[in-house]
């Protein structure tokens, strides 16, 4: 019988219901055996005892007539024949009493006895008739026919008594050897059937241990971040699918963390080129979305910086080749307007640099956040999952409890048994044998059931530990969202102070393009281009060095917000519109052309 493809209860109820059944087929033969055995002793005691003792009656009665015939003719009194009379009455009674009861199918001794008997009552009762007339007579009878006629009536009599005990013997014998071989195919029965509950016993025992230990190992593993603890047990039942739902686990999760392991990895050496390609099933598909989310984000945002560099250089070589012929042409210009105006391009610049890293950084932060609310989510549903391994676990000790509830029964039923056989003396030996052995197997039941038990207690010691952890990484997770939407809050902040000084200088610059126009000067701001828009190439040439260590894929993924500001074609800062965001009210405050500022 293969116990790893049979459920559980089924196994259980089989086990106990053949230890039941083979328990109940051993005492109703006991039974069976015993109440043969009073048959046999019964039939003994009807037929063969009484015999015997009828035989005896008919001699005592005989002999009591004969002792009074003799003292009638001794003495004369003829009172005393009445006696006589009623005492071969009572014998006539007594031997047919005893022709109904007789056993044996050989008459021959009884025939014998009869027709002893009936020889001596024709002359007890010539004697009778004889003593009223001549007592000489009759004392003669006595002596010379009666007497010896009496004697062979005893000697018939013992020998059909002793026909009686022989074959009384022998059916004691027979009767003896029966009760033995019976006792003997009992015990042989019995031992068979341990033997059969033992091994079926230690079947159920080692189909649910061994399962169960390899969970555990497995569930150790779990704990301690190792998925390749093995699990090799294969069954149909609830043990079998229980482990292959945590193989299949193991392998899903090693799959995922391998995934997600190269995709970092390559991430970190700059290229931006992957995806996770592995099957995220259930609850672990909105990781698998949201990392190839970031990848694609974080490819577009450094695809959107590298054609900026490029642009930026592209415009900072047109505005160094005007600087330069503007400085040609502008030779005199006041020294004051001209580090006053480069002072205020560089810090336009800067300010305009650190707007656009403070929007990046503000929705770099706000991606984060939204990240590490997800995350918070997928730990609080791995906490739900670990409270429903632990009540399963749980279920499972109740079950655990229920087993040894019904070995603690069957021990109580065992100890019952033993008293009863005790009770019975020497006929309930066999019964306490059986009463010993039921003991015994609830025992081990017990032990088993403990042992299990403990096992299991142990299982959900490990799942409420983790359990405590995943909580403990909730607090930390939600600790961690609420400091980044402080971050968030502040990176605002920063945006908003950006763009005020950001305006502000908008509106220096204005006042210096109108002392620019009064002096009709641009060779100080001519020079300061030129350097401001080397020292731009420089830095472009930097940015491409540093993008060149990027390598990302042809995936678009943004959607969604305003478009991105890029330089437009004469070199000036514009948004998606096409206008210049620094042009005061359009107007070009250049005398010498070029670009507008």
């Amino acid at each position: 019988m293969n116990f790893k493809n049979m459920s559980i209860k089924k196994s259980l109820i089989i086990g106990f219901g053949t230890t039941i059944l083979i328990s109940v087929i051993i005492i109703v033969s006991s039974l069976l055996l015993m109440n043969s055995q009073k048959s046999a002793y019964t039939d003994i005691i009807d037929s063969y005892v009484e015999s015997t003792e009828l035989i005896a009656d008919c001699r005592i009665s005989y002999n009591i007539a004969a002792r009074n015939l003799r003292d009638v003719v001794l003495s004369g009194d003829l009172t005393a024949l009445s006696t006589i009379s009623s005492k071969l009455e009572e014998l006539d009674s007594l031997f047919a009493q005893l022709q109904d009861k007789f056993p044996l199918e050989d008459k021959s001794t009884l025939n014998g006895f009869s027709d002893a008997i009936k020889a001596w009552e024709t002359d007890a009762k010539q004697i009778c008739e004889v003593v009223r007339t001549d007592r000489e007579q009759a004392s003669t009878l006595i002596v010379n026919n009666c007497t010896p006629k009496l004697n062979a009536a005893a000697d018939a009599g013992v020998k059909a008594a002793e026909a009686l005990a022989v074959a009384q013997a022998a059916i004691i014998k027979q009767q003896n050897l029966t009760s033995n071989i019976a006792l003997a195919i009992i015990i042989g029965v019995m031992v068979i059937a341990t033997v059969v509950v033992l091994l079926m016993a230690a079947r159920i025992i080692r189909s649910i241990v061994e399962p169960s230990s390899q969970v555990r190992a497995a569930l150790v593993g779990f704990s301690q971040g190792n998925l390749g603890v093995p699990v090799n047990f294969a069954g149909k039942n609830e043990l079998g699918e229980m482990c292959d739902a945590l193989r299949t686990s193991q392998n899903v999760l090693h799959s995922v963390i391998q995934d997600i392991s190269s995709t970092t990895g390559q991430m970190a050496k700059g290229n931006f080129d992957v995806e996770l390609t592995a099957s995220f099933p259930g609850d672990l598909a909105p990781i698998q979305t949201s990392v190839n989310q970031f990848v694609v984000r974080m490819s577009d945002t450094i695809t959107n910086i590298a054609q900026s560099a490029t642009q930026v250089s592209a415009g900072s070589e047109q505005v160094s080749n005007s600087s330069q012929s503007l400085a040609q042409g502008a030779t005199e210009q006041a020294s004051a307007v001209e580090e006053l105006a480069a002072t205020i391009n560089d810090i336009s610049s800067n300010s305009k640099q650190t707007a656009a890293s403070a929007e990046e950084a503000r929705v770099s932060v706000g991606q984060a956040g939204e990240q590490v609310s997800i995350s918070n989510d997928y730990v609080k549903q791995l906490n739900v999952a670990m409270q429903n391994i632990s009540s399963t676990s749980e279920e499972i000790s109740k079950i655990v409890a229920t087993i040894e509830n019904i070995a603690f029964q069957t021990n109580i039923l065992a100890l019952n048994a033993a008293v009863e056989a005790a009770r019975a003396g020497t006929a309930g030996k066999g019964f306490a044998v059986v009463a010993d052995e039921v003991r015994n197997l609830s025992s081990k039941s017990d032990e088993a059931a403990k042992a299990t038990k403990d096992l299991i207690e142990n299982s959900i010691t490990a799942v409420r530990e983790g359990a405590e952890v995943v909580e403990k990484v909730t607090e930390s997770l939600e600790k961690t969202t609420q400091l980044t939407g402080s971050v968030v809050t502040l990176m605002d902040r920063v945006t908003d102070a950006v763009e005020n000084q950001t305006t502000a200088i908008s509106q220096i610059t204005e006042g210096i393009d109108q002392i620019s126009a009064v002096v009709q000067t641009n060779s100080a701001t001519s020079e300061e281009c030129a350097a401001a828009s080397e020292e731009l190439s420089s830095q472009a040439n930097i940015m491409h060095q540093l993008m060149a260590e990027f390598q990302v894929g042809n995936k678009t993924g943004f959607s969604g917000g305003a478009a991105p500001r890029v330089p437009s074609a004469d070199a000036g800062w514009s948004d998606a519109s096409g206008a210049d965001p620094l042009m005061l009210g359009g107007r070009n405050d250049n005398p010498f052309g070029g670009p507008k500022y």
